[in-house]
């Protein structure tokens, strides 16, 4: 079209000339031009004028139906840049030329046409040629092609997809394989403090978080892509624009393209803060309310604990005063009767004031006993000793004690030696015949048997005396606890918990087995080698 353009460069040089001159001075100048505009007004593709400083001098009609301007004398005079703001904001998608209404430098240098073509909101395409002057300026026809808004079916879709992804509560997003945004919706956007969700195309995270941050969201994109392997529902804290930390759950899959390559990634997150609020609420409700229960417990326990500790006084005032009261009622009988006493009598006396200073001796070791164990400073001593005579030794000094009862021992097949402490095992054997002989007051036999098994040694002690409830016996070893079939029976309740507490440090255990008014059975199991060997029994 070089004639039209020189002809169009002509009108325009005109037209400038004329600017601010009195028409009437010549007359031919003014029916010209009138003629030209008029032509060009009549023209069905827009046109659209700009001098050499870049302002726009004229537009036709036809222009301003195409990109919806009510009136030429609206926008004649305004720069490239101004006009080009005013049309895009409006009635042009986000993908556009940099420059729409002028030729490139390399145009306007050349004086060649330069054609483009774009796609207006409405989905309707719209070309574009530009004819550079010779003298400066350029003219720009533009013509509607319903056929390009055929062919740009796509990019109508892609818009329609925009403006569906923007009204997700979500964040979506999709980034190529550099980690650079190519879709993004509003909600990403305005949490990464933009306006648009096109602000964020062609911007990677180190363009919108800390450096750390985004290096880790990097390194993460970058095992996706390597491998295909999705991260699904991945929890994660973030910091917004605003500097609020929230907690998002995302998703990313990998994106491929028509031949399976990998070329991207796909994201979505939710902001799930409110959520992670309400279950931090909620687990420290549930410690609370734990704690709460511990405290609970622990003030239970001291209330038992002081309970007994009560109990044991008491028990323990009345142990003691039983012992002081034979003593002192055999020195009375002494000092009265001095004068008159017979060495039988003495004998007698005596033998009773010995037997209360030992039973008072074994109380003060049990309760002494079970204080240094449990505060760690007694001391077993492991060595090897034989355990058929410590036990006979243990039963031979009960029955001198207990004349109106019968020990009988039966020893199966045991090692020679076994390791132990051989005071506190004493302590153990001595301990279980006293009780035996305790609660049986009116059953006089005792039976101790001892046997191994495998690496094991077991002595059981068993009366026949007046035996254990039931639902006493998983308390039995407890301290200060007395059955309730003990009643009337001499007793600190701490004489269990101290065997228990030595047999466990031999690495052996005791249990026991047991019917009201039918008597107990006791039964100590302890590896042979010593507690190295704990688990043989």
């Amino acid at each position: 079209m070089p004639e039209t353009t020189r002809r169009m460069e002509e009108f325009a040089a005109a037209k400038s000339f004329s600017e601010g001159r009195d028409h009437t001075a010549d007359g031919n100048l003014s029916e010209k031009l009138s003629s030209m505009e008029a032509a060009l007004d009549r023209d069905p593709e827009g046109v659209s004028i700009f001098n050499r400083v870049g302002r726009l001098d004229y537009v036709n009609p036809s222009f301003c139906t195409i990109y919806e301007i009510c009136s030429a004398r609206d926008i004649v005079g305004l720069s490239v840049k101004e006009l080009e703001t005013l049309v895009a904001r409006a009635h042009l998608s986000q993908s556009r030329p940099q420059c729409l209404f002028a030729p490139s430098s390399e145009s306007r240098q050349s004086k060649n046409p330069e054609r483009m073509s774009i796609i207006l909101q409405s989905g309707r395409g719209v070309k574009i040629c530009h004819y550079p002057f010779e003298r400066g300026g350029w003219i720009s026809r533009h013509v509607l092609d319903d056929e390009m808004k055929s062919r740009n079916k796509p990019t109508e879709e892609l818009i329609s997809l925009q403006a569906l992804i923007d009204q997700l509560p979500d964040y979506l997003w999709v980034k190529d394989t550099f980690s650079r945004f190519v879709v993004a919706n509003l909600a990403l956007a305005l949490d990464c403090g933009r306006q648009r969700s096109s602000d964020l195309i062609g911007l990677t995270d180190f363009d919108l978080h800390e450096a750390h941050k985004a290096a880790h969201f990097k390194l993460k994109e970058e095992e996706i892509l390597r491998t295909g392997t999705p991260m699904l529902d991945e929890e994660e804290a973030i910091v917004d624009a605003c500097g609020q930390e929230k907690w998002l759950s995302s998703s990313k899959i990998p994106l491929r393209n028509g031949s399976g390559d990998i070329a991207g990634l796909i994201g979505v997150a939710r902001d799930i803060t409110a959520r992670k609020k309400a279950e931090e609420l909620r687990q420290k409700a549930k410690d609370l309310e734990e704690n709460s229960q511990q405290l609970e417990k622990a003030l239970d326990q001291e209330r038992r604990a002081s309970a007994l500790q009560r109990q044991f006084v008491s028990m323990a005032s009345h142990e003691f005063r039983t012992p002081l009261a034979i003593i002192d009622g055999a020195a009375q009988r002494l000092v009265r009767r001095s004068g008159e006493l017979s060495s039988d009598f003495v004998a007698e006396k005596c033998q009773h004031i010995r037997r209360a200073v030992n039973r008072m001796v074994e109380l003060m070791e049990s309760i002494l006993s079970v204080g240094r164990l449990e505060s760690g400073t007694i001391g077993i001593k492991f060595e090897e000793l034989p355990l058929r005579d410590l036990v006979s030794l243990c039963c031979k000094r009960q029955q001198e004690l207990a004349e109106n009862h019968r020990i009988s021992t039966e020893f199966g097949e045991l090692p020679k030696m076994i390791v132990g402490d051989r005071s506190a095992l004493e302590q153990v054997i001595t301990n279980l015949l006293s009780n035996a002989v305790k609660y049986s007051p009116t059953s006089p036999q005792i039976d101790i048997r001892c046997w191994q098994e495998g690496n094991c040694v077991h002595v059981a002690v068993q009366d026949y005396g007046i035996g254990i409830d039931q639902d006493d016996l998983p308390k039995m070893f407890e301290r200060y606890f007395r059955a309730r079939t003990s009643t009337g029976i001499a007793g600190t309740g701490i004489g269990l918990t101290l065997v228990k507490q030595i047999v466990e440090l031999h690495g052996g255990r005791i249990s026991v087995v047991s019917h009201r008014g039918e008597g107990s059975r006791f039964t100590v199991s302890l590896p042979i080698g010593g507690p190295e060997n704990i688990s043989s029994c």
